[in-house]
């Protein structure tokens, strides 16, 4: 039960008594509790569900090692029985938990028992068979064969895994020479599998937030893999020109901190929004390093011969859309730190200038983080004022003065940034009191 509404239950009476609410607004909250109460109860906390997701892993791995010892010892029939024996009952199960009514964690625990009797089979009749083949075959085929489960039974645990799993195939698979079907391209078309779970997507219950940052990161790690292998395929990985993949990421971190949300989900606070945080990090990450003069003009180089690539085109044009929906929905917090994205494609034509080019544009952008929220618009003023702090101080660490120089300056920069934090918290404390 809440602590909340715990507390405003027993606060009723004593309100009742003192006139401050009727017997009937007492009466209504009390129903309105116990309804609360009830919802709650029939919804199994995150602990029992990742209980559930332990046992089943346990079971499985329980098995395989008990049918691994004795293995030697069985013919190729038996062998076979193992193989699918296990994968037969999982299905009945998960057939039966489809027909009823089962708790969550129970639809949780079938499916991941499934998905991992499906690897096993696939892995023992391998073996049997002498098949052969590749790490990444075998997962490929594994993580298809489990993606019906997250449809069917709305499985978080087998979509953490489908996601994860895509992500490392992607990885595996990018040396030169792949055919598209075989390379990270497909990575996109196989992220299509979970559509249901996709920010915005009406169909689904709300995402937890773990969930949402294994998308996330499963994202970032897909399309890096398909940079990579898009920029290794056109001959263009050499140590000089792996920056090219970089910015190709760099814009992929753009198009999720910019991906289309309803008003609900922006209205979430930012720590329901993985795809903004790891966005945002990735794109200041970048930006930063490209305020130094030898980083800066190599990142000039590497965009000039990656802009060539059709990848890169349809990334652009991606996140082209983004960019008319989020001055659509006003979004210009999101909108100024996506445009780290973008500026190495405007500022690679100047050459030697690109390192003061990215240090005017994200000093211009902590300025705005800070000011939106001072105009009555969604903004990130600490985070804006942290910006500029590290910025400074990266400049200074990175410039000729002298050691004494450099000390003055690093405590003025951190004197502003206490006296800034101090300001925001007793305007925080304003509005809220108004």
């Amino acid at each position: 039960m809440d602590t909340n509404h715990r507390w405003l239950l027993e606060q009723l009476p004593e309100w009742e008594r003192e006139g401050l609410i009727s017997r009937e607004a007492a009466c209504t909250l009390r129903d309105r509790h116990q309804a609360l109460q009830a919802a709650s109860d029939s919804h199994p906390g995150a602990a029992q569900i990742v209980l559930g997701w332990l046992g089943a892993l346990l079971v499985g791995l329980g098995l395989i090692a008990v049918i691994g010892y004795n293995w030697d010892h069985f013919s190729r029939s038996v062998r076979l029985l193992f193989a699918f024996i296990p994968l037969l009952c999982t299905q009945a199960a998960s057939f039966r938990v489809i027909r009823g009514s089962a708790a969550v964690w129970v639809c949780e625990s079938a499916a991941l028992l499934q998905a991992l009797a499906t690897g096993a089979c696939i892995a023992i009749v391998s073996q049997i068979y002498n098949l052969g083949g590749e790490w990444t075959g075998f997962l490929f085929w594994w993580m298809l064969l489990s993606l019906p489960l997250v449809w069917l039974m709305r499985s978080n645990a087998v979509a953490v895994f489908y996601l994860l799993a895509i992500a490392t195939w992607s990885c595996g698979r990018t040396e030169a020479g792949l055919a598209f079907h075989d390379s990270p391209m497909m990575y996109p078309v196989l992220l299509l599998g979970v559509v249901p779970w996709w920010p915005g997507w009406p169909l689904k219950p709300r995402l937890s937030v773990p969930l949402r940052w294994v998308m996330t990161v499963s994202a970032f790690c897909g399309f890096f893999s398909a940079a990579a292998f898009v920029c290794r395929d056109a001959g263009r990985f050499s140590a000089t020109d792996f920056g090219s993949a970089f910015w190709l990421t760099t814009l992929t971190g753009a198009v999720l901190v910019l991906f289309p949300l309803n008003e609900s989900g922006i209205g979430e606070s930012i720590s329901r929004k993985p795809q903004v945080v790891l966005g945002t990090l990735w794109l200041f990450g970048y930006g930063l390093a490209a305020t130094f003069d030898s980083l800066g003009k190599g990142i000039a180089k590497c965009v000039e011969r990656s802009v060539s690539l059709p990848w890169s085109w349809g990334l652009l044009a991606v996140l082209a859309v983004f960019v008319f929906l989020g001055v659509k929905k006003r979004r210009w917090a999101v909108l100024a730190v996506a445009s780290i994205g973008l500026l190495p494609l405007v500022a690679f034509p100047f050459g030697q200038l690109v390192p003061w080019i990215f240090t005017l544009h994200i000093g211009a952008i902590g300025l705005t983080l800070v000011l939106l929220d001072f105009c009555g618009r969604r903004g990130a003023p600490r985070f804006g004022a942290l910006l500029l702090s590290v910025l400074i101080i990266l400049r200074m660490a990175d410039s000729h003065f002298s050691l004494l120089a450099k000390g003055v300056g690093f405590i003025v920069v951190g004197v502003a940034f206490l006296a800034f934090n101090l300001l925001m918290s007793r305007r925080r404390h304003v509005v809220r009191s108004v």
